[in-house]
């Protein structure tokens, strides 16, 4: 909280509507004081939703929504894929993997499109820049970014391309992206009770720390006749809850609206949101609701997202939307429909349907939690089809490893092959982002365990180029060299370790061993 406090002895503020809390100020400074650290240090949860299996979801959405609106008669006028708050930038490789895999089967069928990462921190577009797993796609035109302040911003300028996407410029729709956005950005607190009305204010109070923990949120509570807002649909959705809710403390995400009605205002064609969050979609869910539990991320926090109030306030413009028939324990992934007649999306219907509604990522991930318990047991066929399933996870594989190794010598030639093509598949999923392990390296040392050198040294080689020189590495790709026959290498190699270690026995003891052999 330090950012917030500066030198005084105790955090202290005035009472604020929950809106225009301090605490917001400290969420936006912890994300630029950041950068991706917020993610690759593990502090912000982000794997639910930034994983293969997530990505594949959102992609037969998107792809279903493309299909239900290719007009052959503009087949050069593009689709925009808005990816709100992107961060780190995984789920969009993620994503681009699996869009571009299913767009191959239905090119026909399908508008193009440009995937188009957002944030409001400009480390972050300067880390995808550089990405060497974005690059082919930013060389193909498939990908651009934008500096875009959801909390303000109603224009999109796309730096790639040098060019600004304003109010009713796009022909097409415009598919927006939200992963872990709606409950992390600002928003109104109300208490609501028999059809009285209370603004919640608050204010912070704790002693100078860096941790979220020690600082105490209070409340106070003011009667209110008139919805604080401008916008007809918003007034009207505050109406709705006024005569609805008892006893409830109800999160009302007007931040998060105007942002998707800014996106839509893009677009002459209308808008589909494609969202994952801790969420609650249901009436019920907020009833008799207490203050808002916030769960705190090192420097940052969550609340629960309303998806509720998303579901009615895309109701009140005509549009419908996706939600899960039961309550999600997890995540909720909800879609909608901001576009004329959304009951002919039938493409986009049934992809929801499918993929959502009857298995969706949270029944994927309470499977993959009994998975991990069985994993100690776990055959080598049923390791191979849980990674499918999961469409080649690198956690997944990760919590696998130990598994394999155990396994090494049971392997016969097919076995090693199919091992070495699971493990292509999971470097492929594989975004590097300065996390504390080195994956090339891993999957090097299990490859050259069933005897495959030549495929070992080629993830031992990316090891090097992503991670620092490791002697530990070099040697490794000596022992890589030795094992296929070529000793001249593999002799350069250890005697470039031994130049700057001398002390490194397993390298001079394999040396010696090689100039008396060679």
């Amino acid at each position: 909280m330090n950012a917030y406090i500066g030198n005084q002895e105790n955090i202290q503020s005035q009472f604020v509507p929950f809106a225009q809390s301090p605490l917001w100020q400290l969420q936006r400074q912890y994300f630029k004081n950041n950068g991706i650290k917020a993610w690759s240090t593990g502090e912000v949860p982000h794997y639910v939703t930034n994983n293969p299996y997530t990505a594949k979801v959102y992609a037969n959405i998107i792809l279903g929504f493309l299909r239900d609106h290719h007009a052959p008669h503009m087949p050069n006028e593009p689709v925009y894929i808005v990816e709100l708050g992107t961060g780190s930038g995984r789920l969009t490789y993620h994503l681009l993997l699996a869009l571009v895999q299913l767009a191959e089967a239905a090119t026909d069928q399908i508008p193009p499109f440009v995937y188009v990462m957002t944030d409001f921190v400009q480390a972050n577009l300067d880390f995808w820049e550089i990405h060497p797993r974005l690059k082919p796609f930013f060389e193909s035109g498939l990908l651009d970014y934008a500096l875009f302040d959801a909390e303000k911003d109603t224009t999109i300028y796309l730096q790639k391309r040098q060019k600004t996407l304003t109010p009713k410029s796009v022909s097409q729709p415009v598919i927006a992206i939200a992963n872990y956005f709606f409950d992390a950005i600002p928003q109104e607190l109300f208490y609501m009770d028999e059809g009285q009305a209370y603004q919640t204010l608050v204010n912070l109070e704790g002693p100078p720390s860096k941790d979220m923990k020690q600082t105490e949120v209070r409340y106070e509570y003011e009667a209110i006749e008139e919805p604080p807002f401008e916008q007809p649909s918003l007034r009207q959705l505050f109406r709705q809850y006024q005569q609805q809710m008892v006893n409830s403390h109800l999160l009302f995400p007007h931040i998060g609206i105007n942002c998707l009605m800014s996106i839509k205002a893009l677009s002459l064609k209308g808008l589909m949101l494609v969202t994952a969050d801790k969420a609650a979609h249901q009436l019920e869910k907020w009833q008799n609701r207490p203050e808002p539990y916030m769960a705190l991320h090192g420097g940052c926090f969550s609340l629960t997202a309303n998806y509720h109030a998303l579901k009615e306030h895309c109701h009140l413009k005509g549009g419908k939307a996706l939600l899960p028939g039961q309550a999600s324990p997890g995540i909720t992934i909800g879609a909608f429909l901001y576009v004329n007649k959304p009951e002919n999306c039938h493409e986009t219907l049934l992809s929801y349907q499918t993929h959502v509604e009857d298995f969706g990522t949270d029944d994927f991930f309470s499977i993959k939690k009994h998975v991990e318990q069985a994993i100690p047991a776990m055959s080598i066929r049923s390791m191979f089809a849980y990674l499918r399933l999961a469409h080649y996870d690198v956690k997944l594989f990760r919590q696998l490893l130990p598994r394999f190794y155990e396994l090494t010598d049971t392997f016969n030639d097919q076995t090693r092959q199919e091992v070495l093509k699971a493990v292509q598949k999971v470097w492929r999923n594989y975004y590097p982002m300065g996390e504390h392990y080195d994956l090339a390296a891993e999957i090097g040392s299990l490859l050259q365990a069933i005897q495959l050198p030549a495929e070992a040294l080629i993830f031992f080689q990316w090891s090097e180029q992503i991670q620092e020189p490791n002697e530990e590495i070099q040697y490794q790709q000596a022992l890589c060299y030795q094992a296929i026959g070529n000793i001249e290498t593999c002799k350069a190699l250890l005697e470039k370790i031994l130049s700057h270690n001398p002390r490194h026995q397993p390298t001079a003891a394999l040396l010696n061993n090689l100039l008396r052999h060679y």
